[in-house]
């Protein structure tokens, strides 16, 4: 019978003109009166309608200077009355308030003054004097602050005396309210006194900056996903938890940075970076969408102004499908077409080793990495997107293993073969014909594919299938091979390269025979692999020999092989998790063992979808 959506159809939307990528990008704006680096900003003013206030011009000149943009100009206002630098703000253009910051070198003040759109006036002051403090909030009624230091030893110093309080203002009172989790300062912090945000900042000085990040509820502080690029003395704009721009500062003494990384709630992408470097500026912005950033250092103070925008047609979504002047169906997203993306370095292993290809099981964001070598390990580890965590060890030291599955439900194939319940590794029935140097492919340990590899004198075509309780030998590869590559699922997968010697064999797995397709472009063993089927395969690093290392990436789309940026690392026997457009590579050799790991994301990308 045929479903309502059958009969009806489905309305897909028509436009005369692609929609624009979704990516905003930084334009020039009218310059400050007054140059001064390390000022602040009413947090959630509009593009429109920003506030800049206090600041310096070193060495020692404290500024009250208070200055009104109106999207193209900027104009003096009544100073503030007491000069101060490392400040916050919050609030809005007519209703801003001020807290922390130094009066002299080694002062650092609890004084709050509150701006109502003509004049200042100093009011109730927080609990804690410190400086590098973050505030948000929606008017100089409701603020909450957070984080900063107290005064060092001497002027500069901030190897102590990080704050991990939080106080909320609520009009008459300041309260003390639960604390942050990580001590810190000179972060990124925006939003509201019941929806707030704090992106990365220092825990000390020089050069101790991280990459944490932490969302306020109205009751205490939750750590969320890392930040790409750590800093401080940096610019931001948003609303709050899930909507947040950060821009500039500093991510290593003198090192100034114009990376941009927008928050949507659950990732930070980098975006369009700002037009000149600059750190220590002001900034404000009501949403991740509408941002300014205002002086600042670069290195000397500067007046430059720059305003981030989107474009003013309609934005393409991840998943949107559309009729292209009416007549060509386009989709857009991450595996539209071959991916764009680089590698970027992430949390190093607990353990360095090699000999691990083909033994990790998740996602790029839920790794798991056992086994490998010098000699044979059973360390196993966790990876959450950012580090890695020590977990149960293998029963039985493993190296030049293959493996499937996810981080919670994964096998390791080599001598005694053993699964993972994300707990614990259990030994099973082992493999009909004894091996080592194999390839794996499966989403579970009770669905996993076996393929390859060799004994002391021969190699192995050899395919077999675990069920959870058996395995079954099912059809030969065409070609047999050790130190192989496998990727996707037991119905639905890759064997790719193998050797020595180097060879760029590439076949292709229906669930029930192995065919030959379109070789690698570049043939090696001991590679890197990652994919969700036999049409979506990542292959990467490995060796040509005898030893040359490689950091070639290429992409399978199911016909072809192309090839992709490298590793940043050239290296061989490492392991892989994910998919082609969000994949993890970890471990290797360098020449010696490494934990080194390296994250790959794809851009999203807009594509024609052919339709049979």
């Amino acid at each position: 019978m045929a479903t309502y959506k059958e009969i009806k159809g489905a309305t897909v939307q028509t436009r005369d003109e692609d929609p624009s990528v979704f990516a905003g990008s930084w334009s020039s704006g009218g310059a400050l009166n007054t140059a001064r680096g390390r000022l602040a900003g009413a947090g959630s003013a509009a593009q429109t309608a920003g506030l800049a206030f206090g600041g310096t011009n070193p060495p020692s000149t404290y500024k009250t200077e208070t200055e009104e943009y109106n999207g193209s100009a900027w104009s003096e206002q009544n100073d503030m009355n007491t000069g101060r630098d490392f400040i916050h703000g919050a609030g809005i253009q007519t209703s801003a308030a001020c807290v922390g910051g130094h009066s002299s070198p080694t002062a650092r003040v609890n004084t709050v003054e509150n701006y109502n759109g003509s004049s200042w006036t100093t009011g109730t002051s927080m609990n804690v004097a410190a400086a590098g403090r973050n505030a948000a909030g929606a008017a100089y009624t409701a603020v909450i602050a957070f984080g900063g230091y107290t005064p060092g030893s001497s002027p500069g110093d901030l190897s102590t005396g990080q704050v991990v309080q939080t106080e909320v203002w609520d009009g008459s009172s300041w309260t003390e309210v639960n604390d942050l989790n990580q001590a810190r300062f000179s972060a990124g912090g925006s939003g509201t006194t019941t929806n707030a945000i704090m992106a990365t900042g220092s825990t000390s000085s020089p050069g101790n900056y991280v990459t944490n990040v932490e969302t306020w509820n109205g009751t205490s502080w939750t750590e969320t996903t890392d930040v790409n690029t750590a800093r401080f003395r940096l610019g931001n704009a948003g609303s709050g938890a899930t909507d947040q721009l950060i821009f500039g500062g500093a991510s290593q003494p003198g090192t100034l940075q114009t990376t941009t990384e927008a928050w949507n709630g659950s990732s930070w992408t980098e975006v369009s970076d700002l037009a000149s470097a600059m750190y220590e500026q002001g900034s404000g912005g009501p949403s991740g969408t509408d941002a300014l950033s205002f002086g600042g250092n670069n290195p000397s103070v500067a007046t430059t102004t720059q305003e981030w925008a989107f474009p003013s047609s309609p934005i393409l979504v991840e998943g949107m499908l559309f009729l292209s002047g009416g007549t060509t169906l386009k989709g857009f997203g991450k595996a539209a077409g071959i991916p764009a993306a680089t590698w970027a370095s992430s949390g190093s292993l607990n353990t360095a080793r090699n000999g691990v290809q083909n033994s990790g099981g998740g996602t790029q964001t839920a790794g798991l990495c056992f086994g490998g070598a010098p000699g044979g390990v059973t360390n196993t580890e966790s990876y959450n997107g950012s580090s890695w965590t020590e977990v149960n060890d293998l029963n039985t030291a493993k190296n030049y293993l293959g493996g499937a599955g996810i981080s919670t439900s994964a096998m390791a194939m080599e001598g005694e073969i053993e699964t993972w319940n994300g707990t614990s590794w259990t030994e099973v029935t082992d493999l009909n014909t004894p091996r080592g140097q194999t390839a794996g492919a499966g989403a579970t340990n009770t669905a996993t594919l076996c393929f390859g590899g060799a004994p002391p004198s021969s190699l192995k075509a050899n395919t077999e299938q675990w069920n959870g309780s058996s395995w079954t030998e099912l059809n030969d590869l065409n070609t047999a091979r050790r130190q192989l590559t496998g990727a996707g699922l037991y119905d639905s997968a890759m064997a790719m390269t193998g050797g020595p010697p180097a060879s760029n064999a590439s076949e292709s797995w229906d669930g029930t025979s192995w065919t030959e397709t379109a070789e690698v472009n570049t043939a090696r063993f001991s590679v890197g692999s990652c994919g969700s089927n036999n049409s979506n395969v990542l292959a990467f690093g490995g060796d040509t020999g005898p030893p040359s290392l490689q950091n070639a990436t290429e992409f399978w789309n199911g016909s072809s092989w192309t090839e992709l940026n490298n590793l940043s690392t050239a290296r061989r026997e490492l392991g892989g998790n994910g998919t082609s457009v969000s994949a993890l590579a970890f471990a290797g050799a360098v020449p010696s063992q490494s934990g080194v790991t390296e994250e790959f994301t794809a851009d999203s990308a807009l594509s024609t979808v052919t339709v049979s």
